[in-house]
């Protein structure tokens, strides 16, 4: 996570596929829960690293893919826990995205953020 802060690290991450990895520890799909669901501090690790990864502007893209679905994916980590350092690391990385770009609007509109936003 820590390693993302550099730029040729985070470009290298994102290039070698890294976000794909992120996505599936969040939630994959085929097995119907991620390592995020199961475990607080992995989840908010996880988190933390898309979110150290959003300042880069080469990374947005990876929020924009719906086929990687991170910013869904990412919101669905609060249905799983309340605790305070994963509800604050979610709202950090929704805070840079909202300034990104319209792709991140769109798709914070469609999963309803601000209905989520109101209630935390």
């Amino acid at each position: 996570m820590y390693l993302l802060k550099t730029n040729e690290l985070a470009r290298d991450f994102e290039v070698a596929g890294g976000f794909g990895i992120l996505s599936k520890l969040l939630f994959d799909d085929a097995r119907g829960e991620g390592e995020c669901t199961r475990d607080h501090q992995i989840a908010y690790n996880v988190i933390a690293t898309l979110w150290i990864s959003s300042y880069h502007e080469f990374t947005l893209k990876r929020f924009e893919d719906f086929n990687l679905a991170i910013i869904e994916k990412a919101v669905k980590v609060l249905d799983y826990f309340n605790k305070e350092k994963v509800v604050r690391i979610v709202l950090l990385l929704i805070d840079n995205l909202k300034n990104a770009s319209e792709g991140c609007h769109e798709i914070m509109s469609d999963i309803g953020m601000i209905n989520t936003v109101i209630k935390l």
